[in-house]
């Protein structure tokens, strides 16, 4: 007993600092709030059976990741629809948006849902490297071990999903050129 209480223990200081990222890591995967604590969860239930084998080759979070993502894809295949990533917005995600004015935030708050949208078109080896890489910010090295292919495949898979993703938003260009003016000159000002 006592020994469960000290692996226990270990298990919630080592993983707790990674309960956020392991949560949105699967709201970005799931699409919505509901799936995202579901799968959560069970990646979370399933890192705690499996920790008694964790040995510590790779860091904690690239092996929650791991765990996160396998759990993730086990309930996409369960259900096998599309996932919408559309209700990311109105379950309350919401990135801090710095923007200095409100026509610049409506402009943010757009090219969010078209890009959200925008993902859920790609193929769920290309999303999960997108996730993981742009999103996540995962080395590539990590996400590679998390989605347990190589590096090389990890890089060709984001490259084709950010090929896809550019296709898909073509006809949005003036929203997502890069550019350091304001956006006054759109505003009609």
């Amino acid at each position: 007993m006592g020994e469960l209480r000290s692996s226990a223990a270990a298990f919630e200081q080592l993983v707790a600092p990674y309960e956020k990222q392991v949560y949105y890591l699967c709201l970005r995967m799931m699409g919505n709030a509901h799936d995202a604590q579901d799968c959560a969860q069970d990646a979370m239930l399933r890192a705690f059976r499996a920790f008694h084998s964790f040995r510590g080759e790779a860091k904690v979070s690239t092996w929650l990741y791991t765990i996160a993502h396998r759990a993730c894809v086990d309930a996409l295949r369960a259900r096998k629809p599309q996932v919408s990533l559309n209700t990311l917005q109105e379950q309350g995600w919401d990135a801090e948006d710095t923007a200095p004015t409100p026509y610049a935030q409506l402009e943010q708050q757009e090219r969010k849902r078209l890009l959200e949208q925008a993902l859920t078109q790609l193929n769920e080896e290309q999303r999960a490297a997108i996730v993981l890489v742009d999103l996540q910010g995962l080395l590539y090295d990590e996400a590679a071990q998390v989605l347990d292919i190589p590096v090389g495949t990890l890089k060709s898979r984001i490259a084709r999903g950010r090929q896809a993703l550019a296709q898909l938003l073509k006809n949005y260009r003036e929203l997502f050129a890069p550019s350091s003016r304001p956006n006054i000159e759109r505003e009609g000002k």
